[in-house]
């Protein structure tokens, strides 16, 4: 009796996986598309400016929305942060990559609270200019200007004034020391010989 409820079960769940989780998987992906379509709108009205031709991609937070202005045909990369609390202004056809962090306040450090004041800022607006490119994993801090034309390199922590079409990034990666080579090693055999009697005991439960 219970092969035969087992074997039903595992039918069902077969047929469920088949014909019913694809259709499924496809209207939320589609309620998704029209959800992130409808607060993409909603952001766009908020802005204190908002171009013709601006384009979110997926998932972005804008934090102050009516200190942010926007231009035409401004594209935004995936997961993007612009935290507008001091004011951020982006031109004319600006490229954002994805994951790019844009600040236009700081703390106070020098407030009256140790390590700070938490709702004491320093607000430092950012402004970028029109054709300027800037790529994946960009963090801009607060008071920076970026010149017409200029692209900024992935990876980049941009802290000073970029000039209009200068190419920029941070430094060449360079090595800062090695990690205890005889710790690693010791580290490295453990993790082998873990490795080994879970797969030995895998192969002991399918015998």
């Amino acid at each position: 009796m219970k092969e035969i409820k087992s074997k039903i079960t595992n039918k069902l769940e077969r047929l469920l996986e088949q014909w019913l989780v694809p259709p499924l998987v496809r209207w939320g992906e589609y309620l998704e598309t029209k959800i992130r379509r409808y607060k993409h709108q909603e952001l766009k009205s908020q802005l204190k400016f908002c171009g013709s031709g601006l384009r979110f991609k997926r998932d972005i937070k804008i934090e102050h929305p009516q200190n942010v202005s926007l231009g035409n045909k401004v594209y935004i990369g995936p997961d993007v942060l612009l935290d507008g609390r001091g004011g951020i202004t982006i031109g004319d056809n600006t490229t954002i990559g994805f994951n790019v962090i844009i600040l236009s306040a700081n703390h106070d450090y020098q407030s009256n609270d140790l390590p700070y004041e938490h709702n004491v800022y320093i607000h430092k607006p950012v402004v970028i200019g029109r054709n300027v490119w800037i790529g994946g994993n960009v963090l801009i801090v607060p008071g920076v200007s970026i010149g017409d034309g200029a692209i900024v390199a992935a990876g980049t922590v941009v802290s000073a004034n970029i000039e209009p079409l200068a190419i920029v990034g941070n430094q060449r990666m360079r090595i800062i020391k090695y990690r205890d080579k005889e710790h690693y090693e010791q580290l490295a055999n453990k993790q082998e010989i873990q490795s080994g009697l879970l797969v030995n005991s895998e192969i002991e439960q399918h015998i």
